[in-house]
């Protein structure tokens, strides 16, 4: 397990995610309006409609360009992220691994973040979607089956409010999740789990080595046909629900290293076993 520590000394990083239609754009301005007049915070909202983007043409699965879209929020959220403004991300954000790239933006800017996830049935969804004619009927279903709910467990989903359909309790979800930004401070990690020092040009060595050879196990076992693999030197065996390309790979790779660099492990020989754990998540 990859060791780290929360230091709330920015302002937070709010992300949101949900089903279409769900009640994200609602609650972030119910949201957006207590932290400004009972907070006295800056706020700046990054969303679909604040960076142009036709949804019905962006999220569909074969003529949209979903991923440059991504990317350009990504930057807005890069862009804003600051001492002194609290950036909420008002957008679908349903792919794990995405927000697992948001929560690694939050934590190299030392900025606490959470996850706010509207909870709202499926047939709500269509129902407010017909009022107000976002989505294509279709399209809706589709981003339903597509999406991968916030997991708690996981640190890049964590911490995760679930805001319900019902209005009369928005308010009180706002007020629990304002205290733990504002009022509740950085836990104290046990002497025992600090990170340990490591030297910068042999620990990025010995990460390179260890995440490669990851990747060489996984190909040269993928190649013959195997979804289930075994990594030497790591105890627990990797299974992955698809088939991912050499490209797919070395972007998770990317990633982990990213995030490995600010974060290192107490143990240099467990970097296999978390870059393994750190697959499992997202496959």
């Amino acid at each position: 397990t990859l060791l780290y520590t929360i230091k709330f000394e920015d302002m937070p990083l709010v992300m949101l995610c949900g089903y279409p239609c769900s009640g994200k754009t609602q609650f972030t301005l119910k949201f957006q309006e207590y932290l400004q007049t009972v907070r006295g915070k800056n706020v700046v909202v990054i969303s679909d409609d604040s960076v142009g983007v036709d949804r019905n043409r962006t999220y569909h699965s074969t003529e949209g360009n979903e991923k440059e879209h991504r990317g350009d929020l990504r930057s807005q959220v890069q862009k804003h992220i600051s001492r002194d403004t609290v950036v909420i991300l008002d957008s679908l954000n349903y792919i794990k691994g995405y927000r697992y790239e948001l929560f690694c933006i939050s934590k190299n800017c030392k900025t606490p973040h959470c996850v706010v996830h509207t909870d709202t049935p499926k047939v709500t969804c269509h129902k407010w979607n017909d009022t107000c004619q976002h989505y294509q009927s279709g399209l809706i279903d589709e981003l339903v089956m597509r999406f991968e709910p916030p997991n708690p467990k996981q640190r890049w989903d964590n911490p995760c409010f679930v805001v319900p359909p019902e209005s009369d309790v928005v308010d009180d979800v706002i007020t629990q999740i304002s205290d733990h930004l504002f009022s509740v401070g950085a836990p104290r990690p046990n002497q025992s789990t600090q990170s340990q020092a490591l030297a910068a040009p042999d620990f990025m060595n010995q990460l390179d080595i260890s995440t490669q050879e990851v990747l060489e196990a996984i190909t040269s076992q993928q190649q013959l046909g195997s979804s289930t693999f075994k990594i030497p030197g790591v105890e627990a065996t990797l299974t992955f629900n698809r088939t991912m390309n050499l490209a797919q790979l070395r972007r998770l790779k990317r990633q982990f290293v990213t995030y490995s660099k600010s974060h290192p492990p107490s143990d240099v020989t467990k970097l296999k076993e978390g870059f393994v754990q750190y697959l499992q998540s997202l496959v």
